[in-house]
């Protein structure tokens, strides 16, 4: 399961922060990792198969976890059973002719309401009173690469409500609910780690999963400015 180990040496960066937010109480889908340096052998694809089955559902979501910081998520969605060791054994080979090691985290696909990403300080203005949350109607087809173009939100860190209300308010794809519980999420999220952090969400059938969590760099900065 996604939550067994945190050593990104076994499950690389991102399974390692995965399991770090399972660990404190944050929801993340449901999966398991192919750890680094594991071939897919005949009886390592029969375990694979049944994890897969036990996921309970129709397609999946793979998502390439290397063992450095450096390297952005390689993801593909709505992989079948049939196809599922052949795209587990491409992101491997993919990433060997790269040089780097790779995990292949394996996660049931969602069909998301909406989704987006939070950041734990407002990296517009470098303000750490505030929270911006980018927001996306439905699973934005990037958002698992930490790309989007989204409606944006501010929020005030301490109490969790809107500080940039405005006459287009009625129109924003989040509920009040919902901005509460991103909230939480974001200053767990930034307790754990301890500093900037952005996180990478999904609501699902009102379920609100974290999908990945990185540091705020200049970067994530450079994206607003």
């Amino acid at each position: 399961m996604l939550d067994d180990t945190d050593n990104p040496e076994i499950v690389g960066q991102l399974g390692a922060q995965l399991a770090k937010l399972a660990k404190i109480g944050v929801r993340i889908v449901d999966g398991f990792v192919i750890p680094i340096n594991q071939k897919l052998e005949y009886g390592m694809s029969n375990e694979v198969l049944t994890a897969f089955d036990q996921l309970d559902s129709e397609c999946v979501i793979l998502r390439s976890s290397v063992d450095s910081k450096d390297y952005d998520t390689e993801t593909l969605r709505n992989i079948r059973r049939n196809s599922l060791i052949d795209a587990i054994t491409h992101i491997q080979q993919n990433n060997a002719r790269r040089g780097r090691l790779v995990a292949v985290i394996v996660q049931r696909d969602l069909n998301a309401e909406v989704s987006g990403t939070i950041h734990s300080i407002n990296p517009v203005t470098g303000d750490r009173r505030e929270v911006l949350v980018e927001a996306n109607l439905w699973m934005n087809k990037t958002i698992l690469n930490g790309e989007s173009e989204p409606d944006l939100m501010i929020l005030n860190k301490r109490t969790g409500t809107l500080t940039n209300e405005s006459e287009e308010q009625n129109e924003i794809c989040l509920s009040p609910k919902q901005l509460l519980k991103l909230h939480s999420l974001i200053r767990k999220a930034e307790d754990r780690f301890g500093g900037d952090v952005s996180v990478d969400w999904a609501f699902d059938n009102g379920h609100l999963y974290a999908l990945n969590v990185r540091p705020i760099d200049e970067k994530t900065i450079e994206r607003f400015l």
